[in-house]
């Protein structure tokens, strides 16, 4: 009987050591796992993208187009600056800035890259922070 009582207390002991360790661990666990709240300010131009939602970084033509950088976005496409034309519009949401550039759009010419973004509002205030640029060759 007093071997199954140390048994007992040597098995419920170990058991107890168990769960306390993987209290511990799960607790830790969920601590990394919740959202972090503080403030991280965002110092980057954009904050959002045509595929930011997909991981895809921001392509450094459309900065280059945005600024009218024809000879860094010609060879960011691979085309010669004199047969690139670049239409930019703004707006207050994509569909808005896309319908700016409707009565631009030109005819026959073959569109090679169309993309938008949204400023950053953090760091440069704006009642339309959406903008399309569409990149056609001549």
């Amino acid at each position: 009987m007093k071997k199954i009582c140390s048994s007992i207390v040597i098995l419920l002991t170990i058991f107890l050591l168990g769960c306390a360790s993987n209290s511990t661990s799960a607790a830790e666990q969920e601590k990394k796992a919740a959202p972090s709240y503080k403030s991280e300010k965002n110092n980057s131009r954009f904050d959002d993208w045509k595929y930011k939602g997909f991981g895809m970084p921001l392509p450094e033509w459309v900065e280059a187009a945005i600024d009218g950088k024809t000879d860094k976005l010609s060879r960011a496409l691979g085309k010669t600056a004199d047969k690139l034309e670049v239409l930019t519009g703004s707006g207050i949401n994509v569909d808005h800035s896309e319908e700016q550039l409707k009565s631009q759009i030109p005819e026959g010419k073959e569109l090679i890259e169309g993309f938008w973004v949204r400023i950053n509002t953090e760091l440069k205030k704006t009642d339309e922070p959406y903008i399309t640029v569409l990149v056609y060759e001549k």
